[in-house]
């Protein structure tokens, strides 16, 4: 990411801006970071459990923030603003989901009492379902 952010830096003109968006760690500490599981329908949303996302992915997430740190360090660029966010996924049902972890979210599990649980909201409701995970965005601008 280093890289990515000098070739960023060589190519924005002055005072451009950077925005460096990418999942984050889990504010807990945890290595095995939750992802929020909805039941969504008519405007409304269940909480339906946590999908875990498993310690692969921590390492790239350290990484990920000590580049931005050694980018700052070299005065490369300032931090405008550097904030949380939650986005939101969204899956039309239960197999389309299965499908995407095995294919996509592979360090991403889904246990089956939470399976269970998120099947019976969406016969219930006839809903969707929405995944949120934990998500960093930093404003850099170019020195």
């Amino acid at each position: 990411m280093v890289h990515a952010l000098t070739e960023a830096h060589r190519v924005v003109r002055q005072s451009g801006i950077v925005v460096d968006y990418r999942p984050d760690l889990d504010p807990g500490g945890r290595r095995a970071k939750p992802l929020e599981l909805y039941c969504v329908y008519d405007g409304e949303s269940i909480p339906a459990g946590h999908m875990i996302e498993t310690p692969e992915y921590y390492g790239d997430y350290l990484s990920s923030n000590r580049a931005v740190q050694q980018v700052l360090r070299r005065e490369l660029y300032t931090l405008v603003s550097s904030e949380l966010v939650r986005p939101r996924v969204y899956f039309r049902s239960l197999d389309i989901l299965k499908d995407y972890l095995a294919k996509q979210w592979t360090g991403t599990t889904l246990s089956r009492e939470v399976e269970r649980r998120l099947a019976s909201l969406l016969r219930q409701h006839s809903g969707a379902i929405m995944v949120s995970e934990l998500f960093r965005v930093n404003v850099l601008r170019k020195v």
